[in-house]
């Protein structure tokens, strides 16, 4: 038997999947004229990321759960371009990287702009005009050594929406790997299962700032070691708990050093 059989089964499938998608695309249509006239923002990366969850939970193959997440991705970001898109923008200084990681993340069908990051606009009290922005952690680590306001005084209207790992599709040491990204107008997520608080800490020797770590049950996700200065070393981390943790962890750090380290709070975000 020959492969023409298969192919014109895949071809009445793919009609169908076609039809559904059409009817999904329309329904997503209706949606944004709900959110519209609810004032809610076009995207919700909580509820797309445990749709996915549970579709990943149902799935029993062949299809891979990364490519089910691929394939998905994509039609989320079809969805909201229905309901008018959403303007991601990535630093002019490494936006290539950023283009990736924000493809990755939420899909082609978005207006993906570069955008300066000058100190000048938040001097200006320039936000940049786009709804998402992405970008690397070491860039961000970068900034706030410049500036520990800096998130304040450049974003003040955003907020830490989540992290974007390139290491299932890129190993190349020569990208920037992970990235945050931070989302203006966010819903609040009160029934979240729970939430990751980001923090950068520094001030402190290394062996003391990671028993402080440890004693707090978070994770390092980056660190600067400086072998001549140890007390300009940082440390970038997160913990997750079942409410956001800010006020606490800032608390207990000022505790800890007797008010001799620093910690900026990068945010927190639902999981």
């Amino acid at each position: 038997m020959g492969i023409d059989i298969f192919r014109t089964q895949l071809e009445k499938i793919d009609n169908r999947i076609l039809k559904f998608l059409n009817l999904r695309m329309k329904l997503a249509q209706e949606i944004g004229e709900k959110k519209k006239s609810c004032g809610y923002p076009i995207l919700d990366t909580y509820r797309e990321d445990r749709y996915l969850k549970n579709l990943k939970a149902i799935n029993r193959g062949p299809l891979r759960d990364n490519n089910l997440e691929g394939i998905y991705r994509e039609i989320f970001s079809s969805s909201r371009s229905q309901q008018g898109g959403v303007k991601i923008g990535c630093p002019e200084s490494h936006f290539l990287s950023c283009l990736l990681a924000s493809l990755f993340r939420f899909g082609s069908s978005s207006i993906f702009v570069p955008i300066s990051m000058h100190y000048t606009q938040a001097r200006d009290g320039k936000e940049p005009e786009v709804d998402i922005i992405v970008i690397s952690i070491p860039f961000l680590l970068k900034k706030l050594q410049e500036d520990r306001s800096f998130l304040v005084s450049f974003l003040p209207s955003f907020s830490l929406g989540g992290e974007i790992d390139l290491s299932p599709i890129v190993s190349s040491q020569s990208v920037d790997n992970p990235y945050f990204f931070f989302q203006k107008h966010a819903i609040p997520k009160e029934n979240a299962d729970s939430v990751n608080t980001v923090f950068l800490l520094g001030g402190m020797l290394p062996h003391e700032t990671l028993l402080w770590i440890e004693s707090q049950k978070g994770k390092v996700l980056y660190s600067n070691v400086d072998a001549k200065n140890p007390k300009n070393s940082f440390y970038l981390c997160k913990k997750t708990a079942k409410e956001p943790d800010k006020e606490s962890i800032e608390y207990l750090w000022e505790k800890f050093t007797d008010n001799k380290g620093w910690i900026i709070l990068i945010g927190s975000y639902p999981v």
